[in-house]
């Protein structure tokens, strides 16, 4: 169980700085593990959850070399240990790497598990393997975009922000979009944050993506281009670049999550294979009862034009 970006103080003071918190393992005196998370102050109960924009996080092991078995046993154990550490939150929900697959000790402790998946990809073969690999229209379409658009890296994220509100075309973002310039001034900093636009020939950007990485994956982080008028393979360009990159810095690629059929069959066609990650969640029964008084109330407060009227 590894330690990703998304465990890095650095990243954890980018997205919830003076909110997120720490639970470690030891053994002799030595750090074996630990866990990272946010926490949030509601009505007196605390949550432990995932930082907006964090793909995944919850346990570190530092596996110790020696038998399989005594590596599972050692694992099951500290996994056991930190999970105890967060009892006495009312609500916990993560999403785990997808290197961390012993999940008994989540379902012992009271918590469901839900299966999520994502494309995960070796990029460190030869680029023409890369290449090959992909799905025949994905080719033509990513050969076609590279006849009309180019690919540059911006070095400014309030650019980044700017051009991925106005593709909003308002509607409400998921994510507070002020955490995108800490997030990127950090990873960028340690060389592990890079910002892709494809833009053509009058100067006109039509997509950007903002990759991260860090010793084992690159991820695609955020995406964003203009509905009205993007090239049809503007998107697939910037990410056949996300390939080309994690080859040159002997990565996988991580295709960071499958919503959707249409998101399914556009990732396919690079190549990848499927992998699992897993949410954790455990919730008591007082914290539901205050989180439905809470909608409840938002309900009875929402302004008359948007509650919904009765059919006839």
């Amino acid at each position: 169980m590894r330690k990703t970006i998304f465990h890095e103080d650095w990243w954890l003071d980018a997205v919830a700085p003076g909110q997120w918190r720490g639970a470690p393992c030891f053994r002799g005196g030595r750090e074996v593990g630990f866990l990272r998370f946010q926490e949030r102050v509601a009505s007196g109960m605390k949550s432990c959850v995932m930082p907006q924009i964090t793909r995944v996080l919850g346990p570190v092991v530092f596996t110790e070399a020696g038998k399989t078995e005594s590596r599972t046993r050692f694992n099951h154990s500290v996994l056991s240990e930190l999970i105890e550490q967060i009892e006495g939150y009312e609500h916990v929900e993560m999403t785990l790497d997808p290197d961390c697959v012993d999940l008994t000790p989540f379902l012992e402790h009271g918590c469901n598990v839900a299966l999520l998946q994502t494309f995960l990809l070796d990029c460190t073969v030869p680029t023409e393997v890369l290449w090959s690999g992909m799905r025949d229209k994905t080719r033509n379409v990513v050969r076609r975009a590279r006849e009309r658009l180019i690919v540059k890296e911006i070095d400014d994220a309030d650019y980044f922000t700017s051009f991925y509100r106005a593709n909003l075309d308002g509607e409400k973002s998921y994510f507070d979009l002020s955490l995108i310039r800490p997030v990127y001034q950090a990873a960028r900093a340690r060389g592990q944050g890079s910002i892709l636009a494809a833009i053509d020939a009058a100067g006109m950007v039509h997509a950007k993506v903002f990759f991260v990485w860090d010793d084992k994956y690159v991820y695609y982080y955020l995406s964003t281009r203009d509905k009205k008028s993007a090239d049809l393979g503007a998107v697939s360009l910037l990410l056949w670049s996300g390939l080309e990159l994690a080859h040159r810095i002997g990565l996988w690629f991580d295709f960071d999550g499958i919503t959707s059929d249409t998101r399914f069959q556009f990732m396919s066609g690079f190549g990848g294979e499927i992998a699992s990650r897993y949410n954790v969640t455990r919730t008591t029964t007082l914290f539901e009862a205050q989180n439905h008084l809470r909608n409840v109330a938002r309900a009875i407060l929402k302004p008359e034009w948007l509650r919904p009227r009765a059919a006839g």
